[in-house]
């Protein structure tokens, strides 16, 4: 009998280190899991995927050249019709955008055309005229692939009321972000207070033009 005692005490003693080991275990995997959704959840925020965004691309990284397909365009114009005709080469420098252009080429495209129809044959006779263009070309790019980076860099270079108008026609100012949500006044305020965001901080840093005919 002392003996069958003894190896009872054996069988609970091992139970108890089992299910100890397996509550443990249990518990463990809980907190891991409980630990990466809040991982997770902080990456997610607004404001720490911007600090993201904005840390790749102060890298200094060289410049990277995409080069799109050729655009003709009718442009409205006294004295008949004219029509312009132009490759648009775009400056990055991370290597993901290119993936993403053609992801949003279709979209893409129709932006460009509007933007580049929306101009008089006389304005894109002027230097001002076709920088000015340039700039609102890698605008509407970039409102499609970073669309909360964009916002926030409009409105930090606080434009004036004409100039909102002029880039919300032309679907330059973003209204949501890729995930559906409005522009969360948080990020704007994380934005203005430790970033700066120019113009080399965004996925397309400029638009070139390769040729550029009018008629």
């Amino acid at each position: 009998p002392p003996k069958s005692n003894k190896k009872l005490f054996i069988i609970i003693a091992v139970l108890v280190v089992l299910i100890g080991g397996a509550v443990g275990g249990y518990m463990f995997m809980q907190k891991t899991e409980a630990e990466k959704k809040a991982a997770e959840a902080e990456a997610n925020k607004p404001e720490n995927i911007l600090k993201k965004q904005l840390t790749d691309r102060k890298q200094n990284a060289p410049p990277i050249y995409i080069a799109l397909d050729e655009m003709i365009v009718n442009l409205p114009g006294r004295g008949g019709e004219h029509y312009l005709q132009t490759k648009i080469v775009l400056r990055t420098a991370d290597s993901s955008t290119e993936g993403k252009v053609k992801q949003f080429m279709p979209v893409i495209r129709d932006k460009i055309i509007t933007v580049l129809s929306s101009r008089q044959m006389q304005e894109l006779a002027t230097v001002e005229g076709k920088t000015m263009m340039a700039r609102e070309v890698a605008l509407v790019i970039n409102s499609i692939i970073a669309p909360q980076l964009t916002a926030i860099y409009i409105l930090q270079q606080q434009p004036a009321t004409a100039d909102l108008q002029n880039l919300e026609r032309i679907g330059a100012i973003p209204k949501e972000t890729s995930t559906g949500k409005k522009i969360t006044n948080e990020a704007a305020r994380a934005a203005a207070e430790f970033w700066n965001v120019t113009e080399m901080d965004l996925p397309v840093q400029a638009v070139l033009f390769s040729s550029f005919v009018m008629q």
